[in-house]
């Protein structure tokens, strides 16, 4: 193995690695976010001029030490996609965490809700996935009962 293959080898686990960590730690809040726009929006730039301007892919391959522009487009994708995986993945688990807590929630409200008196099943909406609650018998809808229908 020649020193330009070790150079872009070890080049190529940097920007993997360093794309691994700032898109799983970048957090939930606008600095996470603004830097995987700017990483998807480098991501087009670096497109764009690549179609528009082949033979300077072609001139950071040679400088890279790697045979074809072709090749560092690739190494390039790669990057990306891994990236996108990472980021999708890590979105995906917040979801499901917020999700179950939401759920979490939902059920101790109904119990506590069931144990006063103050909400009932009455039926279940055929799709499954809806519950409709109503009042118990002999009490007069309240605003917030329809609220929940």
């Amino acid at each position: 193995m020649d020193t330009q293959q070790i150079i872009i080898k070890s080049i190529l686990i940097v920007v993997l690695a360093v794309a691994a960590l700032v898109l799983i730690f970048p957090g939930r809040g606008a600095r996470g976010q603004a830097i995987r726009r700017l990483a998807i929006l480098l991501g087009l730039v670096v497109g764009i001029v690549a179609v528009i301007f082949p033979h300077l892919a072609q001139a950071a391959a040679d400088f890279l030490g790697i045979g074809r522009g072709t090749d560092l487009l690739f190494y390039l994708c790669i990057i990306f996609f891994i990236a996108y995986v990472v980021s999708a993945s890590s979105h995906a688990r917040r979801t499901d965490r917020t999700l179950t807590v939401l759920a979490r929630k939902l059920a101790l409200l109904e119990a506590e809700l069931r144990k006063t008196g103050a909400l009932r099943y009455e039926s279940t909406v055929a799709s499954g996935n809806e519950t409709v609650f109503t009042p118990p018998v002999g009490r007069a809808p309240a605003e917030s009962d329809t609220d929940l229908q």
